[in-house]
């Protein structure tokens, strides 16, 4: 059988490109944004190169909207992401509160609030 280009060649390419991407995912295990370094292993975040120690529901909301910098996500989209769509017991304002410890830290830390908020429309962090 002989190869042809036009058969299975597009999803052989975004197959081998998904690939590529987990496996650089893999080895860069931390996302700088401005003087703020996230680690996605775990790892509490860094500030200005020391250790900025969280609770770990703030570290995961701070990984969450670094990993989506630039976009503004939801109070659901935080709460799906944290606590999962399947936890009954935890009611979706628990979000507020942890962003805005969250944020009166980094406000202490950095002297200014990189979070930005709009009401209704959510979060989003990103450093111009």
């Amino acid at each position: 059988m002989t190869w042809c280009a036009s058969r299975f060649i597009p999803h052989e390419i975004l197959a081998r490109a998904a690939a590529i991407r987990r496996r650089l995912k893999a080895l860069v295990n931390f996302t700088d944004i401005g003087p703020i370094r996230v680690f996605s292993d775990g790892r509490d975040p860094e500030v200005q190169g020391e250790v900025f120690a969280l609770p770990r529901r703030e570290r995961r909301i701070l990984e969450y909207l670094v990993s989506n910098r630039g976009r503004r996500v939801s109070k659901s989209q935080i709460f799906n992401a944290i606590y999962g769509i399947f936890d009954e017991d935890v009611e979706e304002n628990v979000v507020e509160s942890h962003i805005s410890k969250l944020r009166k830290k980094l406000r202490k830390r950095l002297g200014f609030d990189p979070i930005d908020s709009k009401r209704f429309l959510g979060y989003c962090i990103d450093w111009s």
